[in-house]
């Protein structure tokens, strides 16, 4: 972690100003979470979950068999091209089942954790400062 830290410490890449802030306000600011990140496995039942039933009912019997063909395959990766597209041809644009599957592609998440580093505390960033 000390590396990586250091590293986002130093270069500032989203320009946060680091070098301006204590230790306890520099960790204040990598662990809140602002971020988004991808997501490339969601479990079926979210997509379930984002389907609104009357706009299920209004696909062709062609998109209810690829839905179901998605759903039985236990997960999936929404950010993938190729799932993406066929989320966009199965509901129309503006339905809230297209805005919701579309949107299962990507999650808040921290700064901290989209570097893959754990919750940073203030001895952290004072000893990857040193």
């Amino acid at each position: 972690m000390n590396l990586t830290l250091r590293t986002e410490l130093l270069t500032d890449p989203l320009g946060r100003g680091y070098a301006s802030k204590n230790d306890q306000q520099c960790a204040d600011d990598i662990n809140i979470i602002y971020r988004t990140r991808p997501r490339t496995n969601v479990p079926t039942w979210e997509v379930l979950e984002a389907t609104i039933p009357a706009e299920y009912a209004a696909l062709t019997a062609a998109e209810k068999q690829r839905y179901q063909i998605f759903i039985s395959a236990g997960t999936l990766n929404p950010a993938g091209t190729n799932t993406r597209a066929a989320f966009s041809a199965m509901f129309a644009a503006g339905t809230t089942t297209r805005t919701n599957l579309l949107e299962l592609a990507s999650e808040p998440c921290s700064r901290a954790a989209e570097l893959g580093i754990p919750r940073v505390k203030p001895g952290h960033v004072a000893e990857a400062r040193s």
